[in-house]
Parts: C-alpha cells; sequence; structure tokens
C-alpha cells in the first residue's frame, strides 16, 4: 500500500493544468460573475453592461406637433446633471435662478396649446416644491410624476399615463400613437426608450439645464413662432389642468 487515498489522489501526480470535477464547477462559478439581488436593482447595469450609450446628438427627434412635452427635472428643468446627488434646498434655488430663462419659454410652449409635464426620478414633493418657490408650477398642467423608475423606464410611465391615465382624454383616438409626445432629458438612455416607442425625443445638454439655444431647436421642430419672442409670448387661455394620478409619488 501506499498510503495514498485512491478516490482523492496526489497532487503531485496530476497531469499540469487539471482539476478535479468539484474544482472545475468552483472555478465556473466564478468566471460566471452570478448576480447578486444587490445588484439585479438597477436596470441599467444588469441589461446594459459594456454597451455604449446612444449618441446624444441623435436623438434629436421632433416631428413638427406636439400635444404633451415631459420635461425631466433634474439636469433638465435644473442646472446640475442628473447623475449627481444634489440636496433638495439647492434645486429649488437652482430653479429659482433659472426662471427667468424658463418661465418665458414655458409659457410660450404653452400658449401654444401644448399640456406641459415633468417626470422625474426626483419625488414629487421636491419637485412640486422646487416649482412653488421659483413661480413656475402654473406652467404645467399636465401630470407630475416622482420616482418613475421601472423596468421599462419614464417611457413606460408615459405610455401608461397615455393609454389609460389622465391624458388620455387629451389624445383621444392617438392612445397608441405617441408620436405626439415628447420627453425632454438629460439621460439619453431614457430618450433611447422613448423613441423605441415612438415618441418624440430632445436631449438636454450633457452638462446639465436647458438653455435658450435648445428651446429655439423645440421651437423650430415644433413649428411654433420664432423662439426669440418667447421674452414676450401671446396672451391666450392656458390649457386646461389634469387630475394627479396613482402614478404620481410623493
Amino acid at each position: 500500500m501506499t498510503g495514498k487515498s485512491e478516490n482523492a489522489g496526489d497532487l503531485s501526480d496530476r497531469p499540469t493544468g487539471s482539476s478535479t470535477p468539484l474544482e472545475k464547477a468552483k472555478q465556473k462559478s466564478v468566471k460566471l460573475g452570478l448576480l447578486t439581488p444587490q445588484s439585479c436593482s438597477s436596470y441599467t447595469l444588469v441589461l446594459t453592461p459594456g454597451t455604449p450609450d446612444p449618441v446624444r446628438g441623435d436623438l434629436k427627434l421632433l416631428t413638427g406637433r406636439a400635444s404633451v412635452i415631459f420635461f425631466d427635472f433634474d439636469g433638465t428643468l435644473t442646472a446640475t446633471p442628473g447623475n449627481m446627488v444634489v440636496q433638495k434646498c439647492s434645486k429649488s434655488d437652482e430653479l429659482r435662478d433659472r426662471a427667468t430663462l424658463l418661465a418665458p419659454r414655458l409659457a410660450a410652449l404653452q400658449q401654444a396649446g401644448i399640456v406641459l409635464g415633468i417626470i422625474s426620478k426626483s419625488t414629487e414633493l421636491t419637485i412640486r416644491s422646487a416649482l412653488q418657490a421659483s413661480g413656475l408650477s402654473d406652467f404645467f398642467s399636465g401630470p407630475i410624476v416622482g420616482k418613475a423608475v421601472g423596468f421599462e423606464g419614464k417611457a413606460g410611465f408615459i405610455a401608461e399615463l397615455a393609454l389609460t391615465g389622465s391624458l388620455a382624454s387629451l389624445l383621444d383616438g392617438e392612445q397608441t400613437n405617441f408620436g405626439h409626445i415628447l420627453l425632454v432629458d438629460d439621460d439619453v438612455r431614457e430618450l433611447d426608450r422613448a423613441q423605441a416607442k415612438g415618441m418624440q425625443t430632445f436631449p438636454a445638454p450633457a452638462d446639465g439645464g436647458l438653455q435658450a439655444e435648445d428651446f429655439d431647436e423645440i421651437f423650430a421642430g415644433l413649428g411654433i413662432f420664432n423662439a426669440r419672442e418667447a421674452d414676450h409670448p401671446p396672451r391666450t387661455p392656458s390649457p386646461r389642468r389634469f387630475a394627479a394620478t396613482a402614478l404620481c409619488s410623493t
């Protein structure tokens, strides 16, 4: 007898690079990099690892008419990009500082008969507080959707509002034609999802905050009067307000 276990074998007798079935199984599990529940909580990280972001310039899709415009909040209406952490009070300050730029242009869109809403990953309370502090609340007669995080992104929330929510009556027979809805957002992945559903899209600057020239492009793309007139928009009745829905979270 050699004293060696016939089942286990002596490591010194194995060919170089060989492994037992158990060792191979362990190596395979490590290489697979199995996702933990925590890693699965992020839609973007799980579904698109290593995938390049869509080209921002390719997401300017304006077809000449819109019934509803949804603005993102962080990094679109506010100045700081949405992927940066900002305190609630700072968001109100940013929006108040930008009110002179935003107010006449939002008014021009409203006067053109377009319903304006907001859809954001921030809470509805944060958004409404900032709008109130900046004096911009009256421009947003459409839905204000907070905590808009889901498998289909913001596009999924908007589609549900258009099909069964407070926008259904506005769009009438156009519920399944999302081409009359425009999403303005600084997140190119959100715009890519919206475009895939047939919605119009327009990217806010990558470094945050819509500028006058961005509104110029939106006005031109939607066939609205020259954006330079936005500082003195015509006075016409505002569109009716829509009730909040269960999708709007606080």
